[in-house]
């Protein structure tokens, strides 16, 4: 039900709760892909781009650990997305989970 009284309070909490996508592979990689362009983008520089940045490299591990791609094909894309971004892409990072 929607918070009437403080509808900021109310959408931070929607906000926060978890919800499941079950996809296949090949649309996980597209996904991935796509970020990884949208994140070259000039004004991809708002709020939201350190959250899809880890989002990026959470999935990127895991299209690896699913045997999707191999952990080279990944470091050369991040390498690409680090040589022409505009804002930056950090290091590689190794995520657990």
């Amino acid at each position: 039900m929607f918070n009437r009284k403080n509808p900021r309070e109310e959408a931070e909490r929607q906000l926060k709760t978890e919800a499941s996508v079950t996809t296949n592979l090949l649309t996980w990689l597209a996904i991935h892909g796509n970020l990884c362009l949208a994140l070259r983008h000039p004004q991809n520089k708002g709020a939201s781009r350190q959250f899809i940045m880890k989002f990026v490299k959470e999935l990127g591990q895991k299209l690896v650990r699913w045997g999707v791609i191999t952990q080279e094909e990944l470091e050369a894309a991040e390498k690409t997305e680090r040589e022409e971004s505009p804002h930056g892409f950090q290091h590689p990072i190794n995520i657990e989970s």
